[in-house]
């Protein structure tokens, strides 16, 4: 592993192959398993959203630690990656996939996140910047307060780099923030208080219950269906990246 960044409860990590063979080319949404060793010897694969554009050598992915609590115990893989995963670690990481991956067709884009949702988001977001995009970018975010905001700096640096970009986040806590943003609110997501683009693609990303409001919102407001991206991850996909 060749870096790993911190802040708060979401750990970044940057893994680049240690053998000859080429890295596979990911789009922008794609996920990666993670497979460990658990100290019984049991391997246990996990799912984790690639969080920023292919650069052809690297792949980077944020783990969220999940806490448990009220009967739940701590997430067994996200507490191995968080206390005992270092640079210079060995990974063992499958190919990319996933088939909710980005739309290039120069339509424009509105993400709507929540919490760890902002992960495919940020890989999008990022690869949207790197290939300097142009048509209108609309990026909605939920989270507690500006500081557990996941990924918070990577995802404005991208929307301040676009030029047809706009950032407006939803604050349980407090609707304050230090980001340039081009709106903050209190409370939970409400799309009727943010001028969305015609004609837009939307991805969504964050817990069940928020994606379910969300899509039945834009229904509501006449989107299609199929123009309302989202997706949900199990524990049992795994393709090592063997070949």
């Amino acid at each position: 592993m060749g870096d790993r960044r911190e802040t708060r409860d979401v750990v970044t990590f940057v893994v680049k192959r240690i053998d000859d063979r080429l890295v596979r080319t990911s789009l922008p949404g794609q996920n990666v398993t993670v497979r460990l060793r658990m100290p019984d010897g049991v391997l246990q694969p996990r799912q984790y959203n690639l969080t920023r554009a292919d650069d052809g050598a690297h792949r980077q992915f944020s783990v969220k630690r999940v806490e448990g609590g009220d009967g739940r115990p701590p997430g067994e893989i996200s507490t191995l990656l968080h206390d005992s995963v270092d640079v210079g670690d060995m990974l063992t990481l499958s190919l990319p996939y996933g088939n909710v991956v980005l739309d290039d067709s120069g339509r424009p884009a509105v993400f709507a996140s929540a919490g760890i949702g902002i992960t495919p988001v940020a890989g999008m977001l990022s690869h949207l910047a790197q290939v300097e995009s142009r048509p209108p970018i609309t990026m909605l975010d939920a989270d507690l307060e500006e500081a557990v905001f996941p990924l918070r700096r990577q995802v404005v640096n991208d929307v301040v780099e676009l030029p047809h970009a706009e950032l407006y986040v939803w604050y349980e806590n407090d609707a304050h923030g230090i980001e340039p943003v081009n709106g903050v609110f209190h409370g939970t997501m409400d799309l009727s208080v943010v001028d969305l683009p015609d004609n837009a693609i939307y991805y969504l990303c964050g817990p069940l219950p928020f994606m379910r409001a969300l899509r039945g919102t834009l229904l509501t407001r006449g989107v299609v269906s199929d123009d309302i991206h989202y997706e949900v991850f199990g524990p049992d996909l795994w393709q090592a990246d063997l070949e």
